[in-house]
């Protein structure tokens, strides 16, 4: 026994490594807000607004990430809590890989004053624009360069976690209500019947986004980032060009974002669209009045032309009629715009942790070539205030 117990002591050291780790997180706590939407009555809200965390681990060239979306997940749904779970490789120099299931970096995001920017779904109203962060995809990704050189490129290929369940003949499998599946009486389309995947088929979709960072002016970054991606039940591909420059320095903070885009997607899939085109314009700064209190500012514009699917006549699969169920499913075309101003001032409590007090201002207007179409939209032309104190916390 002793003899086993020199020898485990001997060889332990030559298994030995080190492995370091960490442990970030943000929340956002709505210590008491105030929202009003034109014809409907004004309330308070207090609760968590913004609740993630995340989790770094790291040894020699390889790394982790996992991030928890802990207040938008439907657990109902597999692996949907994890918005970020990667690992990466960094043994050659200048080059970074990484491999798993995150978001897809192409647009200069940027939060507001006290609401999410509309890429992100910040709207009291409700947007139509269709590009928002591209999160929750699986990828594999190259990155060349870093600050010391003065940019990073990186390029990713992606495709998305659930997929629309299709049967060993090809045939697309339908979630439906009512009907016989007969002519006179077709089945209604609700929806596609999708799965949750651990890896994308490229057979089904293909998605390629680009985003360059430039480093070299100062305290500016300008970014440029191109995306595109197709499934095979969309009318054509979708893609977007973004443009964008942020200034992070002691006494002023400025954030730029341009981004132009078209979309498609299946005549049932949620949101879907035949054809949307969009621009998106948002603008802001900060200015640190001394150690304690800063100033800022945000504006954002939306403007979508959407163009719908048309299955309002039955058409058939394997022997079945099968008809639209949805406004969307007519062919009409709409046009949306929002606009929204914030403004505020923000208190650093400690080095990790600021009280943000401020207003907002949004309108909306919408026009349709039909009344069918407006029905869409809950407040097609309205407007929405809301007041608000946010504490925030990073550790």
């Amino acid at each position: 026994m002793r003899s086993l117990c020199l020898l485990l002591c001997l060889l332990l050291p030559n298994f030995a490594f080190s492995l370091d780790t960490a442990l970030k997180g943000f929340i956002a706590l709505d210590a008491l807000n105030y929202e009003k939407i034109s014809n409907a009555p004004g309330a308070a809200v207090i609760g968590i607004g913004v609740l993630d965390l995340k989790v770094f681990a790291e040894q020699d060239y390889l790394s982790a990430a996992i991030k928890l979306d802990l207040d938008n997940s439907r657990l109902s749904e597999a692996n949907n809590i994890f918005e970020e779970a990667y690992a990466s490789y960094r043994g050659i120099k200048g080059w970074r890989f990484s491999l798993g299931k995150g978001i897809i970096r192409f647009q200069n995001l940027h939060w507001g004053v006290i609401e999410n920017s509309y890429l992100d779904g910040g709207s009291l109203i409700g947007t139509e624009n269709g590009w928002r962060k591209v999160s929750r995809k699986n990828f594999i990704s190259a990155t060349y360069g870093n600050r010391g050189v003065g940019f990073a490129d990186t390029f990713a290929v992606f495709g998305d976690s659930t997929e629309v369940k299709t049967y060993d003949n090809g045939s697309i499998s339908y979630v439906t209500s009512g009907g016989a599946g007969t002519a006179i009486s077709p089945l209604r389309v609700t929806g596609y019947t999708a799965d949750n995947v651990p890896a994308f088929n490229t057979s089904k979709e293909q998605g390629f986004a680009n985003k360059l960072e430039l480093y070299r002016s100062g305290y500016w970054t300008m970014t440029a980032g191109q995306i595109y991606y197709r499934n095979k039940f969309a009318h054509t591909g979708s893609y977007a060009f973004d443009f964008g420059a942020t200034r992070d320095a002691d006494d002023w903070e400025f954030w730029v974002d341009l981004m132009w885009g078209k979309q498609s997607k299946g005549p049932f899939e949620a949101y879907s669209t035949y054809l949307k085109q969009e621009y998106f314009v948002q603008m802001g700064t900060q200015y640190h009045i001394n150690t304690d209190w800063s100033w800022l500012a945000n504006a954002e514009f939306t403007h979508v032309k959407d163009k719908y699917h048309n299955f309002s006549t039955a058409f058939v699969q394997e022997g079945r009629y099968y008809q639209g169920d949805s406004n969307r499913q007519f062919g009409q075309t709409t046009r949306a715009q929002n606009y929204k101003i914030e403004t505020g001032a923000q208190y650093n409590l400690s080095k990790s942790a600021f009280l943000t007090m401020g207003g907002l201002y949004e309108k909306r207007k919408t026009t349709a070539d039909s009344a069918k179409a407006l029905s869409n939209f809950r407040y097609p032309n309205n407007n929405a205030y809301k007041l608000a104190t946010t504490i925030s916390f990073w550790f």
